[in-house]
C-alpha cells in the first residue's frame, strides 16, 4: 500500500510517497515558478525517487488549507485529477492538522499544543489540539501580535513547518519544528494503526476571496475571519 501525500499550502509544492514498508520519499520545488507549473515535475521526480509507478499508488491525501485560495486549489485539483485517473480514494486534512500529528503523544513540555502557520502580512493561522490530535478549537486567523494574548506561552507550545520559521514570531514559546517527510510518515503510521480516521475530500479551508472569478460553493468552505 503506497500513499501519495500532496501539500501546496506553503507557497511550494511538497509531495511525499510513503511506501508499504513505511519508507518516505519527499520532493519539493525549489524554484520561483508557480506551483501550477512545477507540481507535475515534482510528482514525476518523486515517483522516480521512490521507484514507483503512478498505478502503484493506492490512496492519496491532500492538504485542503488554510491559506491562499490559488495555492490550495492547485494542490486539490491536481490530487482530484490523479485520484479520478487511477481510481483511488482521495482524503483530506488541513495543514494545521498535519502539524499536530506525532507518533507519540504530543504533550511535549507538559503544555497544550497549537499549530501555527503564517498568513499574509502580520496575520497567522492557529488551531489548538489535544494529545489525540483532535482539534480543541476552530481554525483562527489572528494578528501575530495577538498570539500571546490568546495562547499564553506558559500554557501552550507551538508546532510549525520548517519552511515557515522565518515568517513566524516564536519568542517566548517552546516549539517543535516539523519536516514534511516526518509529518508524512507520522500521518500514514497513525492511519495504519487506526488512530486517525481521515475523511474524503469535501471542502477547502480558505480565508481570502478568490480573485477575478466565481466558484461554486461546493468547491470550498469559507471560515469566518
Amino acid at each position: 500500500m503506497n500513499t501519495l501525500i500532496i501539500d501546496t499550502t506553503y507557497s511550494s509544492c511538497s509531495i511525499a510517497i510513503v511506501t508499504a514498508d513505511m519508507k518516505s520519499n519527499t520532493t519539493f520545488n525549489n524554484s520561483n515558478s508557480q506551483q501550477s507549473e512545477t507540481i507535475t515535475e515534482v510528482l514525476l521526480t518523486n515517483l522516480i525517487k521512490a521507484k514507483k509507478e503512478l498505478k502503484e499508488i493506492s490512496s492519496i491525501i491532500v492538504t485542503n488549507g488554510p491559506g491562499n485560495f490559488t495555492s490550495i486549489r492547485v494542490g486539490v485539483s491536481f490530487a482530484l485529477g490523479i485520484a479520478k485517473g487511477i481510481c483511488v480514494p482521495l482524503y483530506a486534512l488541513s495543514s494545521l492538522e498535519l502539524l499536530s500529528i506525532f507518533n507519540e503523544k504530543n504533550n511535549f513540555f507538559n503544555k497544550k499544543l497549537i499549530s501555527v502557520m503564517p498568513s499574509r502580512g502580520n496575520e497567522i493561522f492557529v488551531q489548538e489540539f489535544n494529545d489525540s490530535c483532535l482539534s480543541d478549537s476552530e481554525i483562527l486567523k489572528i494578528k501575530n501580535l495577538d498570539l500571546k494574548k490568546n495562547f499564553s506561552p506558559d500554557k501552550y507550545f507551538i508546532s510549525f513547518c520548517s519552511f515557515q520559521k522565518e515568517n513566524l514570531n516564536l519568542f517566548d514559546y517552546d516549539f517543535v519544528e516539523r519536516e514534511f517527510e516526518d509529518m508524512s510518515l507520522n500521518l500514514v503510521s497513525k492511519v495504519k494503526k487506526k488512530k486517525i480516521n481521515l475523511t474524503e475530500l469535501k471542502s477547502i479551508n480558505y480565508f481570502s476571496e478568490p480573485s477575478l472569478e466565481k466558484v461554486n460553493s461546493s468547491w470550498l468552505m469559507k471560515h469566518k475571519k
